[in-house]
């Protein structure tokens, strides 16, 4: 039935007419009934969104079916899709991991096809392609400006269907293997984010003058961005929702996760992660007093004491305190925070190392992300080193003389 209705719109969509009409069958087809189709073959997928397209107003030379990842995008203007574009002579009709162009425009403008190649050669380079191609895509016709030229340039990776050359079982399946790869892309991408993901790997120059602040005030714009506003405290309200740890053996998408600063964004970024980290120290003093009570230790959890408050120089933030064997003891407790969705790697010290190693199992590491929205945590115990990979990324250097 899907394939027959794809066939259908090839068949037809060449009628004579240039007028977009909701009534043509051709219409309900790509509009109506594609999406609906597709939509139930992935109905365990709430966060998938179909949408058909021949315009608006006057028929485009390119119609087309997109599938969006609603977390990301729900247009086809901005951010990463999938989409079926058709030929303008209808021969066949690709299904194609793809980008909104409109964001390029407006950020590189004249330069926006040598941005959309960088990105499109970096996503190349990250997905597994299988029987994926990475050849352009040829919609037939198009010139250098036109819609159908930015579909092209944008396109990542693509599987093409001729005219009577397919199947339902095939495009059901090639469908899963191109959602297997958005699916991963999602997993390590700050969706909050899109643009800066886009400038991460552009590594475009910035037009703006570096801001400088002297240090007397950069510490007084940090201290203030933890100060609630108006004397309120911060809403507590979510609580921290227990998952399991991501575990990322892929070593790849490292420019869209690891975090990249720049000098202009020195000062910001040190007041978001003040009141981030702040935050999560917050959620995990409530998280504790819940866990205490549950564990019948209500006695204990008067004692739980935020030390990092005093001082970043314990290595832990939080004195707490669990059933180890048979007996109550303290447990100290690091806690590592980001606003982002998935679990990203994070910043470690070197004095919470050692501090690990010196305490060994009453060292607990608390990791909480996508803190804004719907706040996870998992924790763990013991060396540091036990349970995450550590790649050095700064160096104390000494003069040699």
């Amino acid at each position: 039935m899907i394939a027959e209705k794809f066939q259908y719109v090839l068949d037809h969509y060449i009628d004579g007419s240039s007028i977009v009409s909701s009534a043509s069958p051709t219409y309900l087809a790509l509009v109506d009934e594609l999406p609906s189709l597709l939509k139930k073959e992935h109905s365990f997928r709430k966060d998938l969104l179909f949408k058909g397209s021949m315009g608006q107003g006057n028929k485009t030379d390119y119609p087309w079916l997109c599938i969006f990842n609603t977390n990301i995008t729900r247009g086809a203007r901005y951010g990463i899709y999938l989409v079926y574009l058709f030929r303008k002579d209808m021969s066949g009709f690709y299904l194609a991991l793809s980008q909104g162009v409109t964001y390029f425009e407006e950020m590189y403008q004249r330069k926006k096809y040598d941005a959309l190649k960088t990105v499109v050669k970096y996503f190349r380079s990250q997905i597994n392609i299988g029987t994926l191609s990475v050849e352009p895509i040829n919609l037939i016709g198009t010139r250098r400006g036109t819609l159908g030229y930015g579909y092209e340039a944008s396109t990542i990776v693509s599987k093409f269907y001729p005219s009577h050359q397919f199947n339902d079982e095939m495009l059901i399946n090639d469908l899963k293997e191109m959602l297997n790869v958005y699916d991963e892309i999602y997993r390590h991408m700050n969706v909050d984010s899109y643009k800066e993901i886009i400038s991460r790997i552009v590594v475009a120059e910035s037009s703006s003058k570096t801001q400088m602040m002297k240090a007397d005030e950069a510490i007084e714009a940090i201290r203030s961005s933890l100060e609630p506003v108006d004397g309120q405290p911060y809403d507590f309200s979510k609580e921290l929702r227990e998952v399991s740890p991501y575990i990322d053996t892929s070593k790849k998408y490292r420019e869209i996760t690891n975090p990249i600063i720049r000098k202009v964004d020195y000062i910001k970024k040190a007041k978001k992660d003040a009141e981030t980290g702040y935050l999560g120290e917050m959620m995990v003093l409530e998280y504790e007093k819940k866990r205490l009570e549950n564990l019948g230790l209500n006695k204990y959890i008067d004692k739980i004491e935020h030390v990092s408050i005093k001082s970043d120089g314990f290595g832990y933030d939080i004195i707490s305190y669990d059933l180890i064997g048979e007996e109550v003891k303290k447990i100290y407790i690091e806690v590592k925070t980001t606003s982002n969705k998935v679990d990203i790697p994070f910043q470690v010290s070197k004095g919470e190392v050692d501090r690990s190693k010196e305490l060994k199992r009453q060292y607990f590491v608390y990791r909480v992300y996508d803190i804004n929205k719907d706040p996870k945590i998992y924790r763990v115990s013991g060396q540091i080193e036990e349970h995450f990979d550590l790649d050095p990324i700064t160096y104390l250097a000494r003069y040699k003389g």
